[in-house]
């Protein structure tokens, strides 16, 4: 059909008749053959066709799926790539795959199911700024909470549990974690002084916990850490926190790393903080020229997938980055907060050599309001990179920091 059709196509417009386009024909063997292959193509050809509408609404769900499953696909390349470019073999890199992901990215749409073997939890630093509510959460999930800290507080609930215990001792650890099936360490320092150093709490004290829990055959370890974390940046501070992930993900295998943004709540000394100065001061000082990008969130929208990571069911993912609803620039930051709490500062761009300047005098001083550290932070952008699973896998959603704002000022009025 598709050869008788094309001749008469041709023999139309060339005006040549049937007898010479039959010569034409069998003068040209090749173009023949071609013509007579697409004939017997034409019906697979229709068919291929009606196959492809059929597939359609399946190519649909399809992507709906690889949509779910994206940030597994993702971890899977830069688990195999990680360990194929440090020299190991693709076997071992399978075996590592497996052991992360539990051998299929099928965990990633599974239910929010609590583990039912979960039953002691220990929390080093459970009566820090983000442990205390992550405290709150797991004994609302009726688990038995015990806070590991070096300065203890009342504790709240009958299934919460007190112990006495410093981070830097390993048999303080060990007792701490004894007949717990999860560990949880929230420990963090934002100003070193005396032996607590960057390097001392972030890394070794870390490093310690974790092999605590593995030769204790702790079910789960979930290790807090910092958006940005990086074992090669030049700030002590980043760099210890990235040389901290690492330290605990070889100590612990399986362990998870959960990577935060800045966190506000009504009680911290970051969005309280820019309040209070920018009622008082007549022109607030910018760090540099404001463009530092931040993503803000709310500390009990981290507590919470905190513990639904250590509670669920399905293995959880090595790396989670939890950031709030909106980035910011440092400079919309302060006009937002401003803006929100019925205030026109006047904003003043400050390099970033007066700061480190000033921060250096103040270092001096034994309780310092700005550290060099701090102002190294406020030149690096902690934003969540897209990559990494976060709050929409875990079934949360991040607060809003304007309604936050809004309920604070609300209830701050007499």
């Amino acid at each position: 059909m598709l050869k008788h059709l094309l001749l008469e196509v041709i023999g139309h417009v060339s005006g040549l008749s049937d007898a010479q386009l039959e010569q034409i024909e069998r003068s040209l063997p090749a173009t023949k053959a071609l013509i007579d292959l697409l004939n017997q193509a034409h019906p697979i050809i229709e068919q291929a066709e009606t196959l492809y509408n059929e597939a359609q609404p399946l190519i649909a769900q399809a992507k709906k799926e690889w949509e779910a499953v994206g940030p597994a696909v993702q971890i899977l390349i830069e688990v195999i790539s990680h360990h194929l470019n440090t020299g190991r073999s693709p076997v071992e890199a399978a075996e590592t795959v497996r052991a992360a992901l539990g051998g299929s990215t099928q965990n990633v749409v599974q239910g929010g199911r609590m583990d039912p073997g979960m039953n002691r939890v220990t929390v080093f630093g459970g009566t820090g700024f983000v442990g205390r509510r992550i405290v709150r959460h797991l004994s609302d999930s009726a688990v038995t909470v015990r806070i590991a800290s070096r300065h203890p507080a009342r504790a709240e609930g009958d299934n919460v549990e007190q112990v006495i215990a410093d981070a830097h001792d390993e048999r303080s650890v060990e007792a701490a974690v004894m007949g717990a099936d999860g560990v949880i360490n929230a420990i963090s320092l934002y100003t070193e002084h005396g032996g607590d150093t960057f390097h001392s709490v972030h890394v070794e004290a870390a490093a310690r916990i974790a092999r605590v829990a593995r030769h204790t055959n702790i079910k789960r370890f979930v290790h807090l850490s910092g958006i940005g974390a990086d074992p090669a940046s030049s700030s002590p501070y980043i760099r210890s926190r990235g040389e901290g992930e690492a330290a605990v993900q070889a100590t612990f295998p399986g362990a998870v790393v959960i990577r935060s943004a800045v966190m506000f709540a009504p009680d911290d000394v970051f969005l309280t903080t820019i309040l209070g100065l920018l009622r008082t001061l007549p022109a607030y000082p910018l760090f540099g020229d404001g463009r530092t990008r931040l993503q803000p969130v709310h500390v009990d929208d981290v507590a919470a997938a905190i513990a639904k990571v250590l509670l669920q069911t399905q293995r959880p993912y090595p790396v989670y980055e939890l950031a709030g609803s909106r980035v910011y620039s440092y400079e919309e930051l302060l006009r937002t907060i401003a803006r929100t709490a019925g205030l026109r500062p006047m904003l003043v761009r400050i390099p970033f050599a007066f700061w480190n300047a000033a921060a250096g005098l103040a270092e001096i001083l034994p309780h310092p309001r700005l550290t060099r550290n701090q102002v190294e932070l406020m030149q690096i952008d902690t934003t969540a990179s897209g990559s990494r699973p976060g709050f929409g896998l875990l079934g949360i959603s991040p607060r809003s920091l304007e309604e936050e704002l809004k309920a604070l000022l609300k209830q701050a009025r007499p």
